[in-house]
């Protein structure tokens, strides 16, 4: 991962560390900083929602939905993990446990149009329709 001195960095400087690498697409490299962001402060939401990105992103899906739960369970009040655990189950084909997932994103945070589009689209695709709220939010209401 270079010549970083972990001894020498604080929780802040490793998220924005493990923050770079994850927009560089070095996974691996990412989820190393995480964890140590995590060895830090292991109540850092932030930090294991992250981790659950990579993983996911690593093909780590069961690891991931762990991270995920993990970084709700810190944040109650944190929709993100909720929306990745619905892309999670969207990539397994789990539609039903998906749009529990947005559904909670959702309740969480009204105005979170990617969980309400994501949730839209699973329901269209398993037959039952759309939810209103979504076309209200992105002005796509019907004429």
């Amino acid at each position: 991962m270079g010549q970083i001195n972990a001894t020498q960095l604080n929780e802040s400087e490793w998220f924005n560390v493990a923050l770079t690498l994850y927009n560089q697409e070095r996974f691996n490299d990412s989820l190393q900083a995480f964890n140590k962001v995590i060895e830090i402060d292991p109540l850092n939401a932030y930090a294991w929602n992250y981790r659950g990105a990579d993983l996911g992103l690593l093909g780590k899906d069961d690891e991931a939905l762990a991270s995920f739960g993990r970084a709700a369970s810190i944040n109650s009040s944190y929709a993100e993990p909720w929306y990745n655990i619905g892309r999670i189950y969207d990539n397994e084909g789990d539609l039903d446990s998906a749009i529990k997932a947005y559904n909670r994103a959702t309740e969480i945070n009204p105005n979170y149009q990617n969980a309400w589009f994501n949730k839209d689209q699973d329901m269209d695709s398993m037959g039952i329709g759309h939810s209103s709220l979504y076309n209200e939010l992105s002005g796509n209401t019907p004429s």
